[in-house]
């Protein structure tokens, strides 16, 4: 069996193809034509900074959301489907064993694609020509690279030569939702459970599938998809599913009560693959700071400092001291010797106290502090949607990531700015970002 994840398939797929398939379905011209308009005409904009710049024209590929798109790609993938189907016709094709009956070549859904045939050469490589043909005329390649944690993991934090580098945030914080404190990433291992116990439960409801008509002649043999046990000869894939049904039965206290999970995020009869990952997910709290932090004018590399920030995971000289990472601690924007700590660098330091000060200044502020923990209070205690509110939240933000940045050029590459010129470049910046912005968005 060969797993094949299709790269950006609706990104990807060409419009000569999809054309060429319409015309050999018996299409209308006219239909064509105005299917063609559809697809080709649109152009696209480039999000900058909380700011729309500039457009250019598509090359190929359907756009997501599209009620159009969904169909067209299926009769994409259906070129694919009836060039495996006719293998069936070569009789030095091999079926797989337990495909053999049913003459099962493949699956598709959606980008996903499971080939299936008896593991020697000139099966395999027939297979292999189907797709690479199929991938010629139409645009779609394999991915290879599949989205996993540790490489979500290896993206966010960095890897250097050797190993990965030790994240800032445990990974299970991360994939939080950004109201209850994380980054809204989705956890590869959770999806990944949601997925095999929808699987599950199609298992259990829909008798009349394909799939599922050789699961039960194949797996189950008469036993019941909540109680059966991985056999010896069982398949990987086969025996992982049972594997995740036992783990989340154990969770969640036998079949009884997995099975309520499942119907609960169900629409139609259908489990929801996004509402069965919530309902698998750890129920958290909101944090207080969220709006703060992801303010609709902020910008994401201010807001990630920020974030970074409120939980005191900045690699601040304090925290690497503690690491055993250096052997001293003084901070760099002060004149006397004071230890470097997030407090202290937001805005306790003289350095950053006169910026953050100077811009409350410019801001016209009612209420000025300069301690870490009463500024963040007295954030997360605003109400509402107002232009000053999203204003007050975006000068903090970009101010936390400009003393930061200063910090860092400081200590890695000696280059050092005036308190002055670093207040410019904030108020540079913030209004900048609220120029980007179209109003109807403020």
């Amino acid at each position: 069996m060969i797993n094949i994840d299709i790269r950006k398939a609706f990104d990807s797929i060409s419009w000569s193809f999809l054309q060429s398939v319409l015309t050999g379905l018996g299409f209308p011209e006219v239909m064509i034509h105005w299917i063609m308009v559809c697809i080709t005409t649109p152009k696209y904009s480039i999000s900058f900074n909380g700011g729309l710049h500039g457009y250019f024209k598509g090359e190929r590929g359907l756009r997501q959301g599209d009620p159009l798109s969904p169909y067209l790609f299926i009769l994409g993938m259906d070129y694919l489907s009836r060039s495996l189907t006719k293998l069936k016709e070569d009789r030095n094709f091999k079926f797989h064993p337990k495909c053999k009956k049913l003459q099962i070549s493949h699956l598709i859904f959606a980008d996903d694609l499971l080939l299936f045939a008896k593991g020697e050469t000139y099966s395999v490589h027939k297979l292999y020509q189907c797709f690479k043909t199929f991938g010629e005329v139409s645009g779609l390649e394999a991915n290879t690279d599949r989205k996993i944690d540790e490489l979500c993991r290896i993206f966010l934090w960095g890897k250097d030569e050797h190993s990965s580098k030790v994240p800032l945030v445990a990974w299970d914080k991360v994939c939080l939702g950004m109201k209850q404190g994380g980054l809204g990433i989705y956890s590869a291992q959770i999806w990944n459970s949601a997925s095999a116990l929808r699987s599950i439960w199609f298992i259990h409801s829909n008798k009349e599938s394909l799939w599922i008509k050789w699961i039960h002649e194949n797996y189950l043999k008469h036993e019941d998809i909540w109680q059966v046990e991985a056999r010896s000869g069982d398949s990987w894939m086969w025996k992982q599913l049972l594997r995740i049904r036992n783990k989340v039965m154990a969770v969640l206290g036998g079949a009884d009560n997995t099975k309520t999970l499942i119907m609960s995020s169900c629409k139609n009869s259908t489990p929801i693959l996004s509402i069965l990952y919530m309902n698998l997910s750890a129920t958290v709290i909101s944090v207080p700071w969220y709006k703060t932090v992801w303010g609709g004018l902020n910008v994401p590399k201010h807001s990630f400092i920020s974030w970074l920030a409120i939980q005191n995971r900045l690699l601040t000289q304090d925290r690497l001291l503690k690491r055993g990472i250096i052997s001293s601690n003084q901070c760099c924007l002060c004149t006397g010797q004071i230890s470097e700590s997030r407090d202290h660098l937001f805005f306790e330091c003289t350095f950053s106290s006169y910026i953050w000060n100077s811009i409350m200044d410019w801001m016209n502020f009612k209420k000025k502090s300069c301690n870490w923990n009463q500024v963040w209070n007295w954030f997360s205690s605003m109400r509402g949607k107002s232009l000053q509110v999203k204003l007050r939240r975006l000068v903090l933000t970009t101010t936390i990531y400009c003393i930061w940045r200063e910090r860092n050029a400081r200590l890695f590459t000696q280059k050092i700015s005036t308190a002055d010129h670093l207040i410019k470049v904030i108020m540079f910046e913030a209004s900048t970002i609220i120029l980007n912005n179209p109003t109807n968005r403020v």
